[in-house]
């Protein structure tokens, strides 16, 4: 009887080894998010806002209007920006950075610390999945959004005036057919800088 559970709970521990590591080979390296993130030569025909176009600045630590957030999110699709999207867990209905997250929030800080992307600016993007209330997703996100800036600066050499947490609530899902899916709370960090400098 004590060999059999000694067994059962080998294969336990074995298959529990196997999913950490699997969810580890998973997540993106600091390489990963580098090459996501660096400038890469435009596409031939890929648009630029013109001056008449310019989206609002993102320095600094003030929150973006509703308008702002909406024409950040444009600029960001129309000018094909460098993105990165990663899973940071919170506790639920909260802005506290989960123990679980931590890893990846470290990753991204020695990311965006890494010369290979000096002096870049950047956007770090707050998503939530379509449960609950619009505007709480939204205040909720935004939190959220800063509370990964507030690591990424307080923890990491990174600029606080060219890191900008932007929340973004359910307006962004992306998996729109699912929109209770876990892969739509996510934090999005984007390369803001060639649009930084027009």
């Amino acid at each position: 009887m004590f060999k059999t559970r000694f067994t059962l709970l080998g294969g336990v521990a074995f298959l529990l080894l196997s999913v950490l590591v699997g969810q580890a080979a998973d997540a993106p390296t600091v390489d990963d998010l580098i090459d996501k993130l660096q400038v890469k030569p435009r596409k031939p025909g890929a648009g630029v806002a013109t001056n008449k176009e310019r989206p609002p600045s993102v320095k600094g630590g003030r929150k973006l209007t509703t308008k702002e957030r909406k024409d950040v999110a444009e600029t960001v699709r129309r000018d094909d920006l460098p993105t990165a999207d990663l899973e940071v867990y919170f506790d639920f209905n909260s802005a506290v950075i989960a123990p679980s997250a931590l890893s990846a929030l470290k990753t991204l800080g020695q990311a965006l610390a890494d010369k290979r992307l000096a002096g870049g600016t950047f956007i770090v993007g707050g998503h939530t999945d379509a449960k609950g209330e619009a505007d709480y997703n939204q205040r909720l996100s935004q939190r959220r959004a800063q509370a990964v800036r507030d690591f990424l600066v307080t923890n990491f050499p990174i600029d606080p005036a060219k890191l900008m947490a932007v929340g973004y609530g359910e307006e962004q899902l992306k998996a729109a057919d699912e929109p209770l899916a876990a892969v739509n709370r996510r934090v999005q960090v984007i390369n803001w800088t060639d649009v930084a400098g027009r």
